[in-house]
């Protein structure tokens, strides 16, 4: 597991619940938030919760498909003094998201885990025409497609930028890499099967 976080969340019918362990130290309790938050957080992209003595703030990062949580584990000591510690850890929305719902079914899992994704430097994504971009994010099917395989396949050490501009191909598109201004690696980003979008899937080609 090296550095990384291993989050542990339980659902019931009316909340879920984190717990985080590292080889060094566990978190000093479950974290409760309620469904209604939960909610809340998929509708506005963020929320700030407390449970008890410490508290968390989450956010839905949409355009990488990446849920944050900053926890903010804290004890309360004699007068006013206060001891604690702070951890950030980050999931991938969908399969947590999924998750939450189908706990609410009878034959549902009621636990679920993963290590937190580690941060990378990304290059910058930047899209020069925007018909098939506008087009993509319109299909939701697409877009999740789309949004998925940039976050997973454009984390490319070194790169400062990636340039992405309209094939012919519906929902495709031509990209070209920079690195410290000069340009790299060239191809084109292509969206399979588009005349079924339930089997459709994104390649690269180059």
């Amino acid at each position: 597991m090296s550095n990384r976080i291993l989050v542990k969340v339980s659902a019931d019918e009316s909340s879920i619940s984190f717990r985080t362990v590292t080889k060094k130290r566990k978190s000093p309790q479950c974290f409760y938030i309620q469904r209604s938050e939960w909610v809340r957080l998929c509708r506005e992209g963020h929320i700030l919760s407390n449970d008890g003595q410490s508290f968390a703030k989450l956010w839905y990062e949409r355009d990488i498909g990446v849920l944050s949580i900053r926890f903010f584990w804290l004890s309360f000591c004699s007068g006013d003094r206060v001891t604690g510690w702070e951890q950030t850890v980050r999931l991938p929305y969908d399969a947590l998201d999924e998750f939450v719902r189908r706990s609410l079914a009878d034959t549902g899992t009621k636990q679920w885990k993963a290590l937190s994704l580690q941060d990378r430097r990304q290059p910058k994504l930047e899209f020069d025409g925007a018909d098939n971009l506008h087009a993509a994010l319109s299909n939701k099917t697409v877009r999740r497609r789309l949004v998925r395989f940039l976050r997973d396949q454009f984390n490319w050490p070194g790169a400062d930028r990636i340039c992405f501009y309209n094939d012919f191909l519906p929902y495709s598109f031509f990209f070209r890499e920079f690195r410290s201004g000069c340009p790299g690696i060239c191809g084109g980003l292509i969206l399979h099967d588009h005349q079924d979008l339930g089997r459709a899937y994104y390649s690269i080609h180059t």
